[in-house]
């Protein structure tokens, strides 16, 4: 049993080690015009978020999410990297509040997407047809 419980939180600690190495690799907001990021609409500017982890509410699940967020205009990526440290507390209290069961289910994530959106486009004080018009999980991992 013992050997067990050693072996899960190895098998975390590595898994965490990895994760954080990867993250400082990827250095910080990436704001594109359209280029190298996929979009929903064809040329929309995107911002991509660094990875967040944090607990659940639950705290025996925590949940690892990457976000890119597709921009009604350029310029709005200026102004998520000026804000970045609000946005990613605004992120982190709305996650860390979420049950795994919540968001578990396409439905669950569909609410969470609207709920990102509204959360960043009240930092960036735009309306979503000036901000934030869309999010795009690019990772969605709960453990």
């Amino acid at each position: 049993m013992a050997n067990n419980r050693r072996s899960i939180s190895l098998s975390k600690a590595i898994f965490t080690s990895i994760f954080c190495f990867f993250t400082l690799l990827s250095g910080h907001a990436i704001a594109n015009s359209g280029g190298k990021e996929a979009s929903a609409s064809a040329g929309a500017p995107t911002a991509a978020l660094e990875p967040i982890i944090v607990n659940l509410s639950s705290f025996d699940r925590y949940l690892q999410i990457g976000i890119t967020l597709q921009l009604a205009k350029p310029e709005i990526a200026d102004k998520v990297k000026v804000m970045m440290p609000v946005v990613r507390h605004s992120l982190i209290m709305l996650l860390s509040g979420k049950e795994s069961t919540q968001i578990q289910t396409a439905e669950g994530k569909n609410e969470l997407i609207d709920e990102i959106k509204e959360r960043i486009n009240r930092v960036l004080d735009v309306k979503e047809h000036d901000g934030v018009t869309d999010i795009f999980f690019v990772n969605f991992v709960i453990q």
